[in-house]
């Protein structure tokens, strides 16, 4: 589980002691090597089981005391020694190739045989590990994480049986500290299971504890509203209401510098992004400086990473991704422009872009706007503001009622 590998074992020649070993990798597609490995034992542990030991691996005596971790496994060299006919030593040349024969690919078929048999135990057990593990910041470090998850999904799907499971590991990585990996796995479980209360209380720790203090907000109050539902409003924790009333004492009407442009979108945002377009993040072009939030709501620009030169514009509020903009070709011009034109509480977010117009043959000058409606908390497009700033005259103000908002929690 620590190492994401699986080791096969083949006692092939008793009277020598000669094990052969083979390591399926599942981290690295699936590369099979083979081995002779030996788990470490302590002096202790090496008196204690002179008969043996209990496992897979066997018993083998050292030319003297290593000093390898507990639990790693080793690639050994045997050598002559007194009074033993031979002991071993840890051989430091590094692991030997992938191997790729017709009995190393019958190897790696078994073990993928293995992991659909026991997809759920698997699970389980990398729960139970977790729970195990979290406190244990040395440990906990170095423990696969996401990287497991990811995979798992990957083979098996994403099933709603298994969402307990995912809270409760989500619930670990936030409380160790990796809010990151928690809010990634956490948007997922929302995602199918949109009235799960409590994955909204770990989203919302979770943002909290990045200083995401207004996405946070948005999850509070979704899981608070969800508890009153279910009748369990007594059941909500203390710090829910502090943390809320701390954050709403905050005047709604602040100055529009603060307005936050951001070198980046939130990583729960790209998570989205990836969800809704089927990509990886590395397929994605962050648009530098191409995100605006407030108050939990942020509005980003990405472009994508093919040969049409395709871009988007998305705003994201309470785990919900809406799509604003989306064209082939485009170009963006730069960041996103700032603009009080209208003299309203905050800004105006303002996005200039070249796209492709077929019944011209060419490409023209496009602009995308956005406006934050408060009693919405969310950044709404709209077609009118956009027309009102690409015009040379602004006599009249714009009608914003053609304004379009997606909204999330909160």
């Amino acid at each position: 589980m620590r190492s994401d590998k699986y080791v096969l074992s083949c006692e092939c020649n008793c009277t020598s002691q000669e094990n052969t070993f083979w390591l399926i990798n599942q981290s690295d597609d699936s590369s099979v090597v083979l081995v002779d490995a030996s788990q470490i034992l302590t002096p202790a542990e090496f008196e204690k089981n002179k008969a043996g030991v209990s496992d897979i691996f066997g018993l083998v005596p050292y030319c003297s005391i290593s000093s390898e971790s507990q639990g790693e496994l080793v690639r050994l060299r045997k050598i002559p020694s007194a009074p033993q006919p031979y002991c071993y030593v840890v051989d430091d040349s590094g692991m030997p190739n992938s191997c790729d024969t017709a009995d190393c690919k019958t190897k790696k078929e078994l073990v993928q045989r293995l992991e659909l048999s026991i997809k759920t135990e698997a699970l389980i057990e990398f729960k139970n590990a977790t729970a195990r593990l979290y406190l244990d910041e040395k440990h906990f470090r170095g423990f696969p994480k996401r990287s497991f998850v990811e995979r798992y999904i990957k083979l098996n799907g994403y099933s709603k049986s298994d969402q307990q499971l995912y809270n409760d590991i989500a619930y670990y990585w936030q409380q160790a500290g990796f809010n990151e990996d928690s809010i990634w796995l956490l948007e997922k479980v929302i995602s199918n299971s949109p009235e799960r209360a409590v994955a909204y209380l770990n989203l919302a720790d979770a943002y909290w504890g990045r200083d995401e203090k207004r996405i946070a907000l948005g999850h509070y109050k979704k899981y608070s509203e969800l508890m009153e539902l279910s009748g369990k409003k007594q059941k909500i924790p203390k710090r829910v209401k502090e943390r809320s009333e701390e954050l709403e004492s905050v005047s709604a009407n602040a100055a529009p510098s603060a307005l936050k442009v951001s070198p980046s979108l939130p990583a729960a945002m790209v998570a989205a992004i990836e969800l809704e377009n089927h990509m990886s993040a590395q397929e994605l072009r962050l648009i530098p400086n191409g995100s605006v939030s407030w108050k939990g709501s942020v509005v980003g620009a990405v472009a994508y990473e093919d040969s049409k030169g395709s871009c988007s514009i998305y705003t994201y509020q309470g785990g919900v991704l809406g799509e604003v903009f989306s064209n082939v070709p485009c170009k963006f011009k730069g960041p996103p422009k700032l603009k009080s034109d209208r003299k309203a509480a905050l800004p105006d977010v303002v996005y200039e872009l070249e796209v492709f117009l077929p019944n011209r043959g060419a490409m023209v000058n496009h602009i995308v706007a956005l406006y934050f409606d408060a009693e919405k908390n969310a950044f709404c497009s709209s077609s009118e503001l956009a027309d009102w700033y690409l015009s040379k005259g602004k006599n009249m103000m714009p009608d914003l009622q053609d304004g379009t908002c997606e909204v999330g929690a909160g």
